[in-house]
């Protein structure tokens, strides 16, 4: 009986050292979590408050703390984001303003919800000959329009080097912006790359804009191959970098948007355990 008795003070013992212990070690990270935290180092206070959670499930005390003390983290890491946006956002927004000042916006009220920027060099009400054009949605997407005299039909467009690299749109399927028609007995075609269909041809051309492009068109009736001037080039490579830079500027504020919601949803989480 003694025995028996001695062997459960024994084990009363250990448990109680090993939790002891153990809200020891939970309590250095805790710890540990607030330094970080007052250093602004928002992602080390993480792995800190995760590891209580991880590795010591019974210290209730410190869990709770580490949850209380995330959501500071939490909203820290989210007012740096906005800081660091608006940031951004002032020093790019002008820069994109000047590179639009090379573009003029064009808008038919009548049928478009949106306008494009065109490069002033490509603004025209005329089709002369067969070229490329392009320009740059509201949304910052860029488009490329190969313009086509003739009576052969096209869906594709190729661009190629004199080594044969090149960058190739996918064939354009639907009728969507594309369109045809005829005048004084010449034929006339415009199809419009974007998204997805131009498949990295503006980038292509924008890397290379000091050197000779071929453009090569096909896919429907026939082929039709022919060399890139510099003008047409200067304007697609102006366009691929207004398209980049709205993009940017687009995601910052996106990024910005997101990170208030974030805090405003904390603030929501507060306001109800306040209210409970």
């Amino acid at each position: 009986m003694k025995t028996i008795y001695t062997h459960a003070l024994t084990t009363l013992f250990i448990f109680l050292l090993a939790c002891s212990s153990g809200d020891d070690s939970a309590q250095s990270h805790l710890d540990t979590a607030r330094m970080y935290y007052k250093q602004r180092k928002f992602s080390l206070a993480t792995q800190e408050i995760d590891s209580i959670k991880i590795l010591y499930p019974r210290a209730i005390e410190q869990r709770k703390a580490g949850l209380t003390l995330l959501d500071s983290v939490r909203r820290g890491e989210n007012t740096d984001i906005i800081y660091t946006c608006d940031s951004l956002i002032k020093l790019f927004e002008p820069k994109v303003e000047d590179v639009k000042k090379m573009f003029v916006y064009q808008r038919n009220k009548q049928y478009q919800e949106a306008g494009n920027y065109i490069p002033r060099e490509q603004v025209t009400d005329h089709i002369v000959s067969t070229s490329l054009r392009s320009g740059v949605s509201e949304s910052g997407q860029l488009y490329i329009e190969s313009v086509f005299v003739g009576t052969q039909k096209h869906n594709k467009l190729k661009v190629s080097l004199k080594d044969g690299v090149f960058a190739e749109t996918h064939a354009v399927t639907d009728d969507g912006l594309n369109y045809r028609f005829s005048n004084m007995g010449k034929g006339y075609e415009v199809i419009r790359f974007a998204g997805a269909d131009e498949n990295g041809v503006g980038k292509f051309i924008f890397s290379n804009s000091d050197k000779s492009l071929v453009a090569s068109i096909g896919g429907g009736t026939g082929s039709y191959t022919y060399t890139l001037s510099q003008i047409t080039k200067s304007a697609i490579a102006k366009s691929y970098h207004l398209s980049v830079m709205m993009i940017q500027l687009d995601s910052l504020k996106t990024e910005k948007e997101k990170a208030e919601f974030r805090i405003y949803n904390l603030d929501n989480k507060d306001k109800k355990t306040t209210d409970l």
